[in-house]
């Protein structure tokens, strides 16, 4: 007897594409999470504990490295420049009288992450350092949106500290060491938790299934459950969101496919993001391709790369 299809809803969404980059501002899977603001710098300072106005537009700000190539600057990756909470105390300390112009509200649970409350600044629109990294910045840097003279403002502000990061002891001491300088901030994640805007099947979904870090602070935001991993009995109202070039993709992928084959689940939903565009197609088991002979013929599952270029 086969076995009882049950009524089962998975999603599974690929973070991203072999498709080339867009130039679109903020990256599809950011928008899939937050919305068209992707304001995740409050639902972070919340995420780490921190007491503030909820109702405020809170900045991300992270202390980062620009090289210059031969004729543009670069966004560094921040992950790699292993700042120290002591050194990042000195750096705070060197501009803080630059800081207090910006805001009176200023938090620094990390030491690559600092944030701040920043109505003045809330129209400006921002890009993460995971969008802007190894990138020509010109183009990522913050613009004005409806209010003129705001991103410059804020270019005055960054160039200053620039300046006053240049010789400093900390960064004499890091390149003393091989290490890269912290030459600028980077500002990101700018809106109050009240301008999230969860794409609805992340409302809709139990169980967010991701190594993402802000999928994560999503799920306990919204009382929901967050693993990092699962199996073909885990499948029933989760949403997996998963880069392709992770193995946990592919594994994911397959579980789902492998379900549909046992006739555990009729279908799931994919979604990817092609030149950026949100693409959402059903995978069914009749979309499978069938290999053997006449009546012998079986469907075989396509690897997840085929299905992401189909």
């Amino acid at each position: 007897m086969r076995p009882k299809i049950r009524v089962m809803s998975y999603t599974l969404v690929i973070t991203d594409t072999p498709y080339e980059e867009s130039f679109e501002r903020g990256l599809p899977y950011e928008k899939f999470l937050l919305g068209k603001k992707n304001s995740s710098a409050a639902l972070e300072l919340k995420n780490f504990g921190v007491t503030f106005n909820q109702q405020a537009s809170i900045a991300r700000i992270e202390p980062v490295h620009i090289h210059a190539a031969r004729d543009h600057l670069v966004l560094t990756s921040p992950r790699i420049l292993d700042l120290e909470m002591a050194d990042s105390e000195e750096l705070f300390a060197a501009v803080k009288d630059i800081f207090s112009e910006m805001s009176s509200a200023i938090y620094r649970p990390r030491a690559q992450r600092w944030f701040m409350e920043v109505d003045s600044l809330a129209s400006l629109s921002t890009v993460s350092t995971q969008q802007a990294e190894g990138r020509n910045i010109d183009h990522w840097m913050p613009q004005d949106t409806d209010t003129p003279g705001i991103a410059r403002q804020w270019r005055k502000w960054q160039n200053e500290i620039q300046m006053i990061w240049f010789d400093h002891p900390v960064n004499q001491r890091r390149q003393s060491q091989e290490l890269l300088p912290i030459n600028s901030i980077w500002i990101s994640g700018i809106g109050s938790l009240a301008d999230m805007e969860p794409h609805p099947l992340i409302q809709q979904s139990d169980i967010m299934h991701s190594p993402n870090d802000c999928l994560a602070e999503i799920s306990q935001h919204l009382g929901k459950k967050h693993v990092h991993n699962i199996t073909t009995e885990d499948l029933n109202n989760t949403l997996s969101l998963l880069s392709a070039k992770d193995d946990s993709a592919k594994d994911a992928w397959g579980d789902a496919c492998q379900a549909l084959l046992e006739e555990k689940i009729s279908e799931f939903l994919l979604i990817d993001f092609p030149e950026g565009i949100e693409r959402q197609r059903v995978i069914k088991k009749s979309d499978f391709p069938k290999t053997g002979f006449l009546f012998f013929k079986k469907p075989t599952i396509p690897t997840l790369q085929e299905i992401l270029v189909a």
